[in-house]
């Protein structure tokens, strides 16, 4: 009975993920691209699969037979932009905290530049040290916003990242942004975004906070 619950669930957020396809862009000025709304659609299903999934979930015992589903905010190519990217030279492996009082090794990788909501903003991006096998072209773009605490989770979000050399430009897609795991469990331990990442206004963009 529980497995058929948590799939009605998982169907409804499949829905509801579905509809926000269809929401019409132009209000912003920006011109809808049913592509990539199918794309990141379809890649929205897939995370509510992995956390319901108890094999891959990193929901912790208790919050996983509560889970109802991850919540998106509605997909707007407005939160997609194209950022200048100044490579930093010679910079210093530092040690950057982390939840449960602990530092992870990292250098500052680039400054990203780009306009969002008539604003120019300046965002650093960040290189994990001791990367995993497969991970060499990963790259770190933690961030604040006025957002967190209410309609996201209070320690701020992550954009995944990549190399591409030579690149003096790169996408940054906020409707990626993503909740660290520790969100969902207290035994993970997770990046703190650097001050100087934190952005002034709300980014009603990515995933939201779990509803209880």
């Amino acid at each position: 009975m529980l497995s058929i619950l948590k799939k009605l669930r998982f169907n409804n957020t499949c829905y509801l993920i579905a509809g926000a396809m269809f929401i019409i862009a132009s209000c912003n000025g920006v011109k809808e691209d049913k592509a990539y709304r199918q794309k990141l659609a379809a890649e929205r299903m897939q995370i509510n699969e992995e956390f319901f999934n108890p094999q891959t979930s990193p929901l912790d015992s208790t919050a996983f037979y509560t889970f109802k589903g991850i919540r998106f905010f509605p997909i707007q190519e407005k939160y997609r932009v194209r950022a200048k990217l100044q490579l930093l030279q010679n910079q210093p492996v530092f040690e950057l905290p982390h939840s449960h009082n602990k530092t992870k090794p990292y250098k500052n990788y680039a400054v990203l530049q780009f306009e969002l909501n008539g604003k120019m903003l300046e965002l650093i991006v960040l290189e994990q040290q001791n990367k995993k096998p497969g991970y060499d072209n990963y790259l770190l773009l933690p961030f604040t916003d006025e957002s967190n605490g209410q309609e996201t989770y209070g320690a701020g979000r992550y954009i995944d990242l990549e190399k591409v050399a030579g690149a003096t430009e790169i996408e940054i897609d906020f409707n990626k942004a993503y909740n660290p795991y520790c969100a969902y469990n207290a035994s993970y331990t997770c990046p703190i975004p650097p001050k100087e990442n934190h952005i002034p206004f709300a980014v009603e963009a990515g995933m939201k906070n779990l509803e209880h």
